[in-house]
């Protein structure tokens, strides 16, 4: 993985991730809030590549999905710095035609398997899940479990 970040003024930067750009800015008063901060990035990144391997994975065991959103809920620590991630829980919700244990053993393998963002982040802090299915709660998981296990 290689890509290029550039700054453009105050606090505005860009990275350039092969025919892609992102635009990251800090709020006021420090910046122009011309795109997301990079901590929001990475709470977003860390969505999109649960979503993807959950996607991924259903596809997989052949079930059909109708929607799927994921709420990200990230709590920051309030006292010194650097300010961190204190605490990530995802609100899974998805909608279709689609096997409840399945879509459990779908969630738990991204948030502690596949993906890399989730690997990386929860040596750090805890990524609790609570899973949707058509409006009801079906389950609900966490990182530390996982990785205090191995």
């Amino acid at each position: 993985m290689e890509f290029k970040t550039a700054w453009k003024e105050g606090m505005t930067f860009q990275s350039k991730i092969g025919s892609h750009s992102i635009i990251m800015d800090s709020q006021f008063p420090l910046g122009h809030d011309h795109g997301v901060n990079p901590k929001e990035l990475l709470g977003a990144a860390l969505a999109g590549c649960i979503g993807m391997d959950m996607v991924g994975l259903l596809k997989k065991y052949k079930q059909q999905i109708h929607s799927f959103t994921i709420d990200s809920l990230i709590n920051q620590s309030c006292e010194g710095y650097p300010i961190v991630y204190s605490n990530v829980e995802h609100l899974l919700r998805l909608d279709g035609q689609i096997d409840e244990d399945l879509l459990l053993e779908a969630a738990r393998l991204a948030h502690t398997r596949y993906c890399g963002v989730s690997a990386m982040l929860a040596v750090t802090v805890p990524i609790h899940w609570r899973v949707f299915l058509n409006g009801r709660e079906v389950g609900t998981g966490v990182t530390e479990e996982f990785l205090s296990a191995e």
